[in-house]
């Protein structure tokens, strides 16, 4: 959820119960206020007919409307013991055919020589009505006023976060390889200053750092290869030697392997430090489908000699990619399929718009399968890879926003590399 989202949600789930809460007292409240005010118009009636008998021994004339009525009941017991007292009663409405509420005053009153019981009766409808009609009005306006509130609200946290959200748009275009450092625009408010600050001196460090070990390795790639290529060349040159005996050409012959084997992990572990650090940005479409089929052909010679069934189903595809990545990935995915399939095994690979599987029998790994994507980690210890070539498959996937996924089952290997809709750059009309 949004940050602006989940602002509203609190609010409205804060500001909902109080505001519906506050209706319903402001019901009952007018509801006790127009009560009080006809008990008391009915206790000023009461005065007057009680000056009136105590005058005239008899009741005044009074005018019975719908809404206005005056009762007398005779009194068989003494005054003392009657109450004055209000009370809520029904009385039939013979125009309207129903029963409708009133407010009752029961009050004693002593008429030529005896007690009589006088009620006051008063319609509570009106009151009713009137109290709803308030009550509804304030509902509205609370209503009213509670959108005005939610949309200010909003207007102003969107200005307030309009830094904010600047910030992190800045931030997702930021790369460490930038030539211009980074610099966040200016803002009123403190806190944000803050966190710009603190932004840019985090990237200008990181920034520093990223230069520092890109040299590094650079160098040390470089200053390794040379060493190592001359390494290579005395190691031949001895081996041509007729004066050295068999165990020592054998010497001679591991300590080429291991230079070589230097070798290819130099430029195995520089390659990886490229495509971690971003520096192939260069994107262009790539036929995968030629690709494919360019390097089955590389891979010829190592197929006959295992002596593999290779079938293949591919359709034109273009991937938005840097070109050496491209190969690199198909490279990687291909001779792995081939070096460590079982003679006479089998091999299929797919390509459609979606995805790209890769199907190869094989042994079973000695370690779980989620591990083999990990830096120097081979399925078996007899194997003689350096570990390396499934973690720059992956490396290559992350990067280019491409899933993958590897697996056994049945004897076979199963990679699959998922390709998502922007890199897509044209596909086979019929897929």
């Amino acid at each position: 959820m949004k940050l602006l989202n989940q602002t509203q949600y609190w609010f409205l789930l804060t500001a909902a119960p109080i505001f519906a809460l506050a209706g319903v007292g402001m019901y009952f409240a007018l509801n006790a206020v127009f009560q009080d005010f006809a008990e008391e118009k009915m206790e000023g009636v009461k005065t007057e007919i009680e000056a009136f008998v105590g005058i005239h021994d008899t009741l005044p004339v009074f005018f019975q409307s719908t809404d206005d009525r005056l009762e007398i009941s005779p009194l068989t017991q003494s005054a003392g013991s009657i109450p004055i007292r209000f009370s809520d009663t029904l009385i039939y409405n013979q125009i309207e055919d129903e029963k409708e509420p009133f407010r009752r005053l029961l009050f004693p009153v002593r008429m030529k020589g005896k007690w009589v019981g006088v009620s006051i009766l008063q319609s509570s409808i009106e009151q009713e009505d009137l109290a709803t009609t308030i009550a509804m009005l304030l509902t509205g306006l609370f209503a009213l006023l509670f959108g005005v509130l939610i949309w200010v609200n909003r207007r102003v946290s969107r200005r307030v976060w309009q830094p904010f959200f600047a910030t992190l748009d800045q931030m997702r275009r930021f790369r460490l390889n930038d030539a211009a450092p980074l610099r966040l625009g200016e803002t009123p408010v403190n806190e944000f200053r803050e966190l710009h600050q603190t932004l840019e001196e985090l990237a200008d460090q990181v920034q520093r750092d990223f230069r520092t070990v890109k040299q590094f390795t650079e160098n040390a790639s470089h200053e390794l290869q040379t060493p190592l290529a001359v390494i290579q060349n005395k190691v031949d040159m001895l081996l041509q030697d007729e004066a050295f005996n068999e165990r020592q050409l054998q010497q001679l012959n591991i300590i080429g392997q291991s230079a070589r084997r230097m070798a290819r992990l130099n430029q195995n572990l520089l390659l990886l430090a490229k495509i971690e650090n971003d520096q192939f940005e260069e994107r262009s479409a790539v036929d995968l489908k030629l690709l494919l089929e360019k390097r089955l052909a590389w891979l010829e010679d190592f197929i006959a000699e295992k002596q593999l069934s290779v079938t293949t189903e591919l359709h034109p595809v273009q991937l938005k990619i840097n070109p050496f990545l491209a190969d690199t990935l198909v490279t990687n995915l291909l001779t792995n399929a081939v070096k460590y399939n079982l003679g006479a095994g089998t091999l299929r690979i797919e390509l459609d718009s979606n995805q790209l599987f890769v199907i190869n029998s094989g042994e079973a790994p000695e370690l779980p399968v989620s591990k083999l994507t990990q830096r120097f980690t081979r399925g078996n210890n007899q194997s003689e890879g350096l570990g390396l070539g499934l973690a720059m498959v992956k490396e290559i996937c992350e990067k280019n926003g491409l899933g993958f996924e590897l697996g056994f089952h049945g004897g076979a290997w199963r990679v699959t590399v998922m390709f998502n809709a922007p890199s897509i750059m044209a596909q086979h009309p019929g897929i």
